[in-house]
């Protein structure tokens, strides 16, 4: 256990040396250190220097909502997704992990158009097993810049959690996504109110992305499970793929009502949108013999005797 949060240890330290690069607070990351005790639990603990507040006030950094675009959406959210809050998006079947990484990445790519800042990416080894790993050109597709991700590649569910909850104590970053496979023991209640802590007190928008996960107690502001839906046609391509769309049910919602949303991204304008309705296939007339309801003479009804 010593070994693996050094390891972690060390990681956290490049990671802040990195984004004091990018602010150009070369001497800042020396300020930063792990909260930990020499032998403590991966998560034991709250940080010995806790973070202030910051006012995310600077119109590069917009704001502390996120609006989605899509009025219904953003009334029920109170106006958007608050930034300075943890967000769960669930898969939960294995078969849905493309959709779920889909919509977060969408909300990052939303959220790197107004904030200029890094984001930080922590994967889980088995979530990247089963899931994949970052794609730029993708990533670029989808609307955001491989080159503003910081990424850390976790082997355990400790060391994942360890690196989520230091990331979201850094007030140097947009947003931290993190991304976990199934119902790791440490993530518990306790774990989610520490982490929803975290982000309250930096302004650092957390996204905890679980694979094949059911719903469980939590302190995430909403809570959302994401499936696929099939595509639109865009224009008049119809033979052509459409925009990326998913089916979100937006299970918890402290803010406000909870409710279902068809939704589909739009990576040219960085925004989303509903989801156009699909025409129904309907049975094809035949071709090779009369129409039997146009040859249908006079309809008699017939009482029964007795």
């Amino acid at each position: 256990m010593r070994a693996s949060v050094s390891m972690a240890r060390e990681a956290f330290a490049r990671l802040a040396r990195r984004i004091a690069e990018i602010e150009g607070r070369p001497n800042a990351s020396a300020a930063l250190k792990p909260p930990l005790a020499e032998g403590a639990g991966a998560l034991a603990g709250a940080p010995a220097h806790p973070v202030p507040a910051r006012q995310l006030l600077s119109p590069r950094r917009g704001g502390t909502v996120l609006p989605l675009g899509v009025t219904d959406l953003d009334r029920a959210l109170g106006s958007g997704l608050r930034r300075n809050a943890l967000h769960e998006i669930r898969a939960a079947e294995t078969r849905d992990v493309s959709a779920a990484s889909g919509f977060a990445t969408a909300l990052l790519a939303r959220l790197a158009g107004r904030d200029d800042r890094p984001i930080l990416l922590v994967l889980e080894e088995a979530a990247a097993r089963e899931g994949g790993q970052p794609y730029g050109p993708g990533l670029d597709q989808f609307g955001l810049d491989p080159a503003r991700l910081v990424v850390v590649r976790t082997r355990r569910p400790e060391e994942t959690l360890w690196v989520f909850e230091e990331g979201l104590c850094c007030a140097g970053l947009a947003a931290v996504l993190c991304e976990l496979r199934g119902h790791p023991k440490t993530l518990d209640l306790t774990a989610s109110r520490r982490l929803t802590l975290r982000a309250r007190e930096s302004g650092v928008m957390g996204l905890l992305l679980r694979q094949g996960a059911a719903a469980e107690p939590g302190a995430a502001l909403t809570r959302w499970r994401v499936a696929p839906r099939p595509a639109a046609t865009v224009d008049d391509f119809t033979e052509g793929i459409g925009r990326p769309a998913w089916r979100l049910d937006l299970e918890r919602n402290r803010a406000g009502p909870t409710g279902a949303f068809d939704l589909e991204w739009d990576h040219g304008a960085l925004r989303f949108a509903i989801a156009a309705t699909l025409p129904v296939a309907g049975a094809a007339l035949p071709l090779d013999r009369p129409h039997l309801a146009d040859a249908t003479g006079t309809v008699m009804a017939l009482r029964r005797a007795g």
